[in-house]
């Protein structure tokens, strides 16, 4: 006969041990996994604007300052090539910094952010590369479209505003040359036109100007006001050359002088080497007479 067992000499496992297991459940999540926008990150302080990854191992996210932010935690394995990464990355946000339009820098910046997080979960290198190389070549354009928009906007302003000055003293040749004189009229008609010769000579060497606009706006309106000057000096310089009898002193020829003379300060305001064969020139006139005037003093008259 078989017997059977109590049921109460099975020893069951108590009721309050039913749910536990063998093994832990594994370490806890880290503070920033739970992160939200619009929260504080404990570790940097800083308030996250739009998280880019965030994972057991690390995070990456946008502040509102609209700049990268970006922690690992210790069981964080970089790969060979994250150094090289974050050298591009900061490369890339500093050379952003010229974009003043907040919606245009956030989505460079996130871009920006993106191929970090790509490196740091772990993708081959050219996949966080690719993306950076894109980034900088559209920067690049960017930067050279915002250069030449605040160096030929100051340039153009005042060229315009010299522009309307000419034609209405030319308008009013009469009047304004029977008040300072004639000479002086077309002195001032001549100094004009180096502006002219200015802005040209900016236009068509454009894609020559060495241009940053992360120096600023300031500085490339200044740039391009200090161009424009120097035309205008130059033509001047010019203009007053003609009128010295330096330049076309015994030249004859058919047509008018005036128009000659405009044309002259035109290109001494778009040439380089107009001005200084002028001052050469001058220079070769001022030592020519110097040394006649000393050869004359310096000889005695003849005794009879």
């Amino acid at each position: 006969m078989i017997a059977v067992p109590n049921v109460e000499e099975l020893d069951p496992q108590p009721a309050s041990n039913a749910g536990t297991l063998s093994e832990p459940l594994g370490k806890p999540l880290p503070p920033h996994y739970n992160l939200k926008a619009g929260e504080v990150d404990p570790e940097l302080g800083k308030t996250i604007k739009e998280i880019i990854l965030c994972t057991e191992l690390f995070i990456v996210y946008i502040d509102e300052a609209l700049t990268i932010q970006w922690h690992t935690t210790d069981d964080h394995d970089p790969p060979e090539h994250c150094g090289e990464v974050l050298n591009l990355v900061g490369t890339l946000e500093a050379q952003s910094t010229f974009l003043k339009g907040r919606a245009s820098l956030f989505d460079y910046r996130r871009r920006i952010a993106e191929g970090l997080a790509r490196c740091l979960d772990g993708h081959a290198k050219e996949a966080s590369i690719s993306v950076l190389k894109e980034v900088a070549l559209e920067l690049k354009a960017r930067n050279t479209e915002v250069s030449w928009q605040w160096y030929f906007q100051a340039s153009y302003l005042v060229t315009l505003g010299l522009a309307i000055l000419f034609a209405m003293l030319w308008l009013c040749r009469d009047h304004v040359s029977a008040k300072i004189g004639l000479n002086a009229f077309e002195v001032i008609l001549g100094t004009i036109c180096g502006s002219f010769g200015a802005l040209l000579f900016a236009t068509a060497r454009s894609k020559r100007l060495i241009l940053d606009a992360n120096a600023g706006a300031n500085l490339h309106r200044l740039e391009g006001l200090a161009r424009t000057g120097a035309g205008l000096i130059g033509a001047l310089l010019t203009a007053l050359a003609v009128k010295a009898g330096l330049i076309l002193g015994g030249a004859t020829f058919p047509g008018s002088k005036l128009a000659l003379m405009l044309c002259l300060c035109i290109v001494a305001g778009a040439s380089e080497r107009a001005v200084p064969n002028i001052i050469a020139t001058l220079e070769k006139t001022v030592a020519g007479d110097s040394r006649e005037r000393s050869t004359t003093r310096g000889s005695k008259p003849q005794q009879k």
